[in-house]
């Protein structure tokens, strides 16, 4: 039945059979050249032109990384030790990052021949499974699973310590001590992520891309002047109908500007870059992005409930338009500069 099957299969049936394959296929000869690659191959190691590889060594095409200790070790146990090694997974650097394969190894036994007593290299069939995707999904549940169990730790903490002060003790805090708090949960959790997790700067939305940076600094700033225009006018129209927030027009000061700066992107970093991020990744469902943004400014709001229930409010819209603007640049700059534009003068105006 074997022999049958083997007799119906043509060589252009076979090569087909390869080339639809989604894991990668390579042969190498007793010589250690390589003999075969089907797309899938090329694909996975970035080739361009599969016939350019086809007749090399295959220890000098792949093996010439040192970084690439297992993947080197593997092969070279292979090729000159004549060793069977079990289907492994295995960390390779290439010219755009780190990959990660799952390998399975097969010596080519020769014909009427036991490979068992195989002197030397017979060759071998390489079947190569690129596992990067899978490997990066699962370290990113973990490192947002990690960073949130943190984050619900330092906000239940925070929330405690507030209500413990407020109706059992009856001490009033500064509205700027309950901020410099917040700003001490978003270091806190800067450092978990630098030192703990292996979330990159991009990753958290501290790097802009450049090929759009020049869009995006456009975009802020006429977002930023229609924004801030409309609370002007909004306040404008208050005092024109009689409904006075407050005694004067307008307050804040030069020193005041200065500081929410800072505080700007420290919340923003806590916000989008911390709580959106890991709520994005932990979340599987059609409309992934929007129920991140919401659950996202829903607990940054709640974070704000020591300042009042209108400022609470005000601080869930702010979110909810910041958190779409991050979602759009996918960097925390545009939002940190809208955060303090719209943030400070509506302060100044109504609170």
């Amino acid at each position: 039945m074997t022999a049958n099957t083997q007799l119906m299969l043509t060589p252009d049936q076979k090569n087909m059979i390869f080339e639809n394959m989604s894991d990668g296929v390579m042969t190498v000869d007793a010589a250690g050249t390589v003999t075969y690659l089907n797309s899938a191959c090329a694909n996975i190691f970035e080739i361009t032109d599969s016939s350019l590889i086809i007749g090399m060594s295959f220890a000098e095409c792949f093996m010439s990384n040192k970084k690439n200790r297992a993947f080197n070790k593997l092969f070279d146990s292979c090729i000159n030790n004549n060793e069977r090694p079990e289907k492994t997974n295995v960390r390779y650097r290439s010219d755009s990052g780190i990959k990660h394969f799952n390998i399975a190894v097969s010596l080519i036994q020769p014909d009427g021949k036991d490979l068992s007593v195989q002197s030397g290299f017979p060759g071998m069939i390489i079947l190569i499974e690129d596992t990067t995707d899978k490997f990066t999904l699962r370290q990113h549940e973990h490192d947002c699973a990690y960073i949130f169990a943190g984050l619900i730790i330092c906000t239940s903490l925070f929330l405690f310590a507030w209500s413990l002060l407020r109706f059992t003790l009856h001490i009033y805090l500064r509205s700027s001590t309950y901020t410099f708090i917040i700003e001490c949960i978003t270091f806190a959790l800067f450092l978990e992520i630098v030192f703990m997790t292996s979330f990159s700067m991009r990753d958290i939305g501290l790097v802009p891309k450049l090929s759009t940076l020049k869009k995006n600094c456009i975009e802020t700033l006429i977002i930023a002047a229609v924004a801030c225009s409309l609370l002007l006018l909004s306040k404008v129209i208050l005092n024109f109908i009689g409904i006075r927030i407050k005694t004067y027009f307008i307050g804040g000061s030069l020193h005041g500007a200065y500081v929410y700066i800072f505080t700007s992107f420290v919340q923003e970093f806590l916000a989008r870059g911390v709580i959106q991020t890991s709520v994005k990744y932990l979340m599987r469902i059609k409309y992934q992005k929007t129920f991140g943004i919401i659950l996202t400014s829903l607990l940054f709001s709640l974070m704000h409930i020591p300042l009042g229930f209108y400022f609470m409010s005000g601080a869930l819209l702010l979110s909810l338009a910041l958190g779409y603007i991050y979602e759009r640049h996918g960097n925390i700059w545009g939002c940190v500069f809208l955060h303090w534009c719209c943030g400070y003068i509506g302060m100044c105006l109504y609170f």
